[in-house]
């Protein structure tokens, strides 16, 4: 409801999307898959920033005492993390879209492609929502859950970006499975760990 209120951090979100892919055609319309690879991540990364690490560093004092009188911590939590997995995966498809239009796409399998973009979106909001909780207990929220989100991230950035290049080769393509299993696995790991550590920042 929040969002729908105050659409401002969404709206400029897909807008820079827009305007790096513009920038990349007519900088270098005949890019390399490999370019247009690294072009996309660091894209999305950049772009989604702003958004999804919002989820909590909007949230007053007060609303925290309020969502303690009336949900539990896990729900909070499961609750803030899939609505950030589903922003996620809107910004990823958004990006794909302008990638599409302006450069089209040159993956070939685009099943372990897409495999891939669903994991590492689901873990980059993950963290980013929890980050977020912990930036708004610190009291710097508007700059603190960046800071705090890009460290963590970067070896689900780096394992993505490495898997999705093999969907670019016939060759490599049979041993992707191999780096979706270990993204399954560090998702995984930051959904666990995730859940642990928010009891305590709950009860804070």
């Amino acid at each position: 409801m929040l969002d729908l209120k105050k659409p401002t951090l969404l709206v400029s979100a897909i807008l820079q999307l827009g305007i790096t892919a513009l920038l990349s055609m007519l900088s270098q319309p005949n890019m390399l898959a490999s370019v247009w690879n690294s072009i996309f991540w660091i894209t999305l990364i950049l772009g989604s920033i702003p958004s999804v690490s919002k989820n909590f560093t909007m949230v007053a004092r007060g609303r925290w005492i309020f969502w303690n009188q009336i949900a539990s911590p896990a729900e909070m939590l499961w609750g803030k993390i899939i609505y950030g997995w589903g922003q996620m995966l809107l910004l990823t498809a958004v990006n794909l879209l302008f990638f599409a239009w302006f450069l089209g796409i040159p993956v070939i399998h685009l099943g372990p492609y897409f495999a891939i973009l669903l994991l590492v979106s689901g873990g980059i909001s993950s963290v980013f929502t929890f980050v977020g909780a912990v930036a708004t207990k610190a009291g710097g929220a508007s700059f603190m859950a960046p800071v705090l989100s890009l460290p963590i991230i970067f070896p689900l950035i780096l394992v993505g970006i490495k898997a999705s290049l093999k969907a670019f080769n016939p060759v490599l393509v049979g041993s992707v499975y191999t780096d979706i299993y270990l993204l399954c696995s560090l998702d995984l790991l930051v959904l666990v760990l995730t859940g642990v550590l928010f009891q305590s920042l709950w009860k804070d």
